[in-house]
């Protein structure tokens, strides 16, 4: 009589990879991880925060605990390739990749009889678009990184070194313009929210923006902006002023009309809750909420810089009082203490926030576009929703003389704490020159992160960027 191999059977009890993916339901529990995978890139401590915000000029740590010296090292310039946070990111990021591939995979293969045509192509692009996002990210952020399109084996892993950011890029093209063919222009309804064809418009941009290729952009941007989905009108109240500003970063907003591309939380115990106001605001005794008594004790990340408070024109109050507040009173003393913070998270419920994050918002798309067309009339927009002059019109600051300066002072003031500004001044090539201007030791090296010495010992094929 033979024997049964009882290491080969799967459980009956739980789920496994084996016995998954064999209804529609299933699918779409498994496209839905996809969007956490997309939340993990951009929430707070990830990759887009320490590098393109955290990085930068516009946020320091003032006073945070012990465990966050790490983020104190990125914040100053001065990151090693043992820094707990890089590798954090780093795996977070592959994880990502991985569970994209995954769904791919399996979507390719499936026997299963979806009940709208339509849904299974969706799907692939949804996975698709975020696994494109966190490559575009990796890839400003250190530079060549290996690239997986596959579920990968243990063995087969160790095949895969760094590949050269030109192909990344276009790998990223290719599958972005597949995106943009797949996904619907617009939802209704519970999918309100998804990723749209807008949004890979937006990526492409950004990313031709980066490689040079401004006509690329600008005929990306032109969509987005022709399509007639987005207006600087958030509230949708028919008039464009400084409540649609406000409006955006209320905690009750959710997929306005400025919005392209966006992080989905619910408020609420046991819900999917934001990570950014507890990571960003004072990490101090005595802080509370502007309005409210009690206090708690967040994390004291991305602190606003003075020299960020000082950018704010003295017209600007409504973005600067979103943006950097200058401290708070210690309700027990009556002192002002110090110590900026930023309103752009604020929800009240503090314990479980659930204020969306921007992603990518249409005053981002008409900067960009006054950028590759050099018309200011797109930059004014933004400027007049706040009721600031216009850049050639009288009362202009005189400090930003030229277009460009003009767009990257904009760009820095209506889109702090959004995990821009770094990655704009690298690609600018401005990032050296404004940030030494400042006292920052930075030169080239410092301008990608050190691939995690971790990844190095497990696959010693895999090279280190200069300088680390």
């Amino acid at each position: 009589m033979g024997c049964v191999n009882e290491l080969d059977l799967r459980p009956t009890t739980s789920l496994t990879e084996g016995d998954f993916y064999q209804t529609e339901e299933q699918f779409i529990q498994a496209a839905n991880d996809v969007y956490r995978q997309l939340r993990r890139t951009y929430e707070a401590k990830g990759i887009a925060d320490a590098f393109g915000e955290l990085s930068s000029d516009n946020a320091f740590i003032q006073i945070a605990a012990g465990t966050e010296l790490v983020s104190d090292d990125i914040s100053n310039l001065r990151i090693t390739s043992n820094n707990s946070r890089i590798q954090e990111i780093w795996e977070t990021c592959y994880n990502g990749i991985f569970v994209c591939n995954h769904i791919i995979e399996q979507l390719d293969r499936t026997n299963v009889s979806f009940s709208d045509p339509n849904l299974k192509e969706r799907m692939e692009a949804e996975a698709t678009f975020v696994r494109s996002l966190i490559y575009f990210n990796m890839v400003r952020a250190w530079g060549d990184v290996p690239l997986v399109l596959k579920v990968l084996t243990q063995a087969e892993s160790y095949e895969y070194t760094r590949e050269s950011r030109d192909v990344i890029y276009e790998q990223v093209i290719q599958d972005l313009t597949y995106c943009k063919q797949i996904l619907p222009p617009s939802y209704t309804g519970t999918n309100v929210g998804r990723i749209t064809r807008y949004a890979a418009s937006a990526v492409l941009a950004k990313l031709f923006m980066t490689i040079g290729e401004t006509q690329k952009a600008r005929e990306e941007l032109e969509g987005i902006i022709n399509s007639g989905q987005y207006s600087l009108d958030a509230n949708g109240d028919g008039t464009i002023d400084t409540t649609d500003y406000q409006h955006v970063f209320h905690p009750e907003t959710k997929n306005c009309k400025e919005s392209i591309l966006e992080i989905q939380y619910l408020a609420g115990q046991n819900q999917v809750n934001s990570t950014h106001q507890i990571n960003y605001l004072p990490w101090h005794f005595a802080f509370h909420l502007p309005g409210q008594t009690e206090v708690f004790r967040p994390l004291g990340l991305n602190t606003p810089t003075q020299d960020l408070m000082k950018e704010f024109e003295p017209a600007d109050s409504v973005r600067k009082n979103i943006s950097a507040q200058p401290g708070f009173e210690n309700l027990a003393t009556g002192q002002f203490v110090d110590y900026p913070f930023t309103m752009k998270f604020y929800d009240p419920n503090w314990r479980y926030p659930g204020q969306n994050f921007e992603i990518i918002r249409y005053a981002d798309i008409l900067l960009m576009y006054a950028e590759v067309t050099a018309d200011p009339a797109y930059l004014n927009a933004v400027r007049k929703r706040v009721g600031l002059p216009g850049f050639g019109e009288a009362g202009y600051p005189s400090d930003y003389s030229t277009l460009a300066l003009a767009i990257e002072h904009e760009r820095r003031i209506e889109l702090c704490f959004e995990f821009h500004r770094f990655f704009d001044l690298v690609r600018t090539d401005r990032a050296i020159p404004v940030m030494r201007s400042k006292g920052y030791n930075i030169d080239e090296t410092k301008l990608l992160f050190p691939i995690p010495l971790n990844v190095i010992d497990v696959n010693p094929a895999i090279t280190q960027n200069t300088g680390y």
